[in-house]
């Protein structure tokens, strides 16, 4: 029989004779694209020093490392790890913690600087057509009075008094006062409300003994032209002399403007919160504890205990209130990182607005494990629990998203249709729309993972190592690929990934398994003296040692060991002489001729020859023949003859 085909791969579930012509029993380090039967070429060192865990960080063309056991996902590029301790991100060379832990400690609120408006005083009208009064029309006039408490140079306005004076003759004419709400200091004054009288009159109006809890001053406002200006300061008697406010210019067109931003607008329940926030990524910190109610009536807010981050990566505080006009948590301002204090005379409308989001978002688990992407959220594992992110939010972990299984997960991975999960003899599947509607269904019950270290992408499937071999999905049954080659497998796996459509599975005892998708299912056994296995630019690379090598692409062979079927030529009952052999190969190979498992025959060859091989007479008889070749050379064709035994 001759045999020109060495490209089967391993197969050895089955008694020797039963595998294919192209398949081996051991078929170790043989390079099976070629057809012929060939080893691989030796490792390349490199000059590349990593640490044992590492993995290609595509996005900026480095090696990402770490000395512990450590899953890495590049996603968006970023390369984020998790090593069981603390998960991180990686990103223009510096690394950072995965999330960020929210504040612990409150925040304590005073109002300060609250004002009680100015709602007593006496009022004068004088009025006469002859003359020497002020200028004043004999209108109705308009007035507002304010509070006023000065700081440090800074102001702060109660709310405000507005007082109508009818236009009349009377030294007490009809007036009407009463205090406006901060949006109704705001508005214009309708101009129909505003009575005009054309006869000219000599008028004058004085404000006397003004009374209540004067700040600093009282500022006097008149409504002229269609806007409200600064006619006159009433000091408080106890900082200045005090005044009486006579107004008999009509023209005050050149004084100061009202500004109604400085009418205190805290008015109601109030509560803060605050966030760490990096503006670099928009990673925000969930909230600190809600602090204690502080009832205000004008004034200001005074805002302590704001508790910096020692976490690098915060580069400013969010405080958010609550209270007033405004019902949910709403950003004020955005602070310095360093920023332990704030005093808060914002309205509600000079704000910043945006709303609290980051209500649950949670630093990632310390003890996290397993990283993996999938509609743009991340997944891991802490023990039985499968944890993932909201969409779009890779450093927001809420406590609550959170799905159970019935025992450890021991690999993630994904799929076009959802998340894989594994138990060490289960299988499960995650599906849904978000992660509000996330939930599991089992896809196997006997095939679990052993490994995530295995799990690895191939195509539309998932291909990982179970407790009886290496198993595919692509989101519906699990199938056992190796179970019909190689029977039950024990594999411990190590590392492994997917170059060029092959799975390489990088086990404990040194071993790799390979299972070549290429040219159909073949597998085969790699001895390649390494620890480690990964990939960068399409290029297989080994570690071991501390040093980095690239995969066949050494100038020297690695030695390969074939052991063929066992050709029965027939019966296997029945007796056969095996005279002649002849195998065409260059290099170095050492052949033994096996008969009824009994070595026979065996010869060193070396160059590149037809050789043709004589086995001893005495050795020639036997059910069936099997060939074992190993070396560093190429077999391209070998070929036995066999005939009856005419002494059987």
């Amino acid at each position: 029989m001759k045999i020109q085909q060495f490209n089967g791969g391993q197969s050895s579930r089955l008694r020797p004779q039963y595998i294919g012509q192209s398949e081996a029993v051991s078929y170790i380090n043989i390079d099976n694209s070629l057809g012929s039967l060939a080893p691989v070429k030796d490792k390349l060192l490199t000059a590349i020093q990593v640490q044992q865990y590492h993995k290609f960080f595509n996005a900026e063309q480095i090696w990402v490392d770490s000395a512990i056991p450590t899953d890495f996902l590049e996603y968006q590029q970023t390369m984020y790890t998790a090593d069981g301790v603390q998960p991180k991100k990686t990103k223009n060379g510096q690394s950072l913690n995965l999330g960020i832990v929210q504040p612990s400690v409150a925040v304590s609120l005073e109002n300060t600087r609250s004002l009680a408006p100015v709602t007593d005083f006496a009022l004068l009208n004088e009025v006469d057509t002859i003359g020497g009064l002020g200028d004043l029309p004999l209108s109705d006039l308009r007035y507002r009075l304010v509070n006023v408490s000065r700081l440090l140079g800074d102001e702060s306005f109660s709310e405000v008094t507005e007082v109508i004076v009818k236009a009349s003759e009377e030294a007490n004419p009809e007036t009407t006062s009463r205090v406006l709400s901060e949006i109704e200091a705001s508005l214009p004054v309708s101009e129909s409300a505003v009575q005009e009288v054309d006869q000219a009159y000599s008028r004058t109006m004085t404000f006397s003994d003004v009374k209540g809890d004067v700040a600093t001053l009282v500022y006097f406002y008149r409504y002229y032209k269609g806007v409200w200006r600064k006619a006159f300061e009433y000091n408080n008697p106890d900082i200045g002399p005090i005044q009486n406010f006579v107004d008999d210019t009509e023209d005050i067109e050149a004084n100061e403007e009202f500004d109604a931003s400085l009418i205190s607008s805290f008015y109601g329940t109030y509560q803060y919160v605050y966030t760490y926030y990096n503006s670099a990524d928009g990673t925000e910190s969930a909230p600190s504890p809600l602090s204690d109610e502080l009832e205000a009536e004008g004034g200001i807010i005074e805002v302590t205990g704001i508790t910096p981050s020692s976490d690098p990566q915060v580069t400013n505080i969010r405080l958010y209130r609550v209270g007033g006009n405004i019902s949910q948590f709403t950003l004020v301002a955005e602070l310095d990182a360093t920023a332990t204090d704030f005093t808060d005379n914002l309205s509600d409308t000079e704000v910043d607005g945006r709303l609290l989001s980051s209500d649950n978002y949670s630093a990632a688990p310390t003890d996290l494990r397993y990283l993996t992407e999938s509609y743009a959220m991340l997944f891991g594992a802490v023990g039985d629990n499968l944890r993932f992110t909201p969409i779009g939010k890779p450093d927001a972990w809420p406590p609550e998203y959170s799905i159970a299984f019935e025992d450890t997960i021991t690999g993630i991975g994904p799929v076009a249709n959802g998340v894989i999960v594994c138990t060490k003899f289960k299988t499960y599947i995650v599906t849904g729309t978000g992660p509000l509607s996330l939930a599991q269904q089992s896809l196997s019950g006997d095939q679990g993972c052993v490994a995530h270290e295995s799990i690895q992408q191939i195509g539309p499937s998932l291909i990982w190592a179970s407790a009886e071999g290496l198993c595919v999905s692509s989101g519906n049954n699990v199938t056992n690929i190796t179970k019909d080659k190689l029977g039950r497998l024990n594999l411990i796996p190590v590392d492994s990934v997917v170059d060029d459509e092959v799975y390489y599975c990088h086990n404990s005892d040194g071993s790799t398994l390979a299972w070549d998708f290429r040219f159909g299912n073949i597998p085969k056994y790699l001895a390649l003296g390494i620890e480690q296995v990964s990939v960068a630019n399409s290029e297989l690379y080994g570690w071991t040692n501390g040093q980095m090598f690239k995969l066949f692409q050494g100038a020297n062979s690695l030695p390969f060991t074939y052991v063929s079927p066992r050709f029965v030529e027939g019966t296997i009952t029945e007796l056969k002489a095996y005279k002649k052999f002849h195998i065409y190969s260059k290099g170095d190979i050492i052949l033994k001729i096996l008969i009824n498992d009994t070595v026979v025959f065996t010869k060193s060859l070396t160059g590149e020859n037809d050789f043709q091989l004589q086995v001893p007479q005495e050795k020639q008889r036997g059910n069936f023949i099997q060939v074992e070749i190993t070396g560093t050379g190429e077999v391209y064709e070998y070929e036995y003859v066999a005939g009856r035994d005419r002494n059987g």
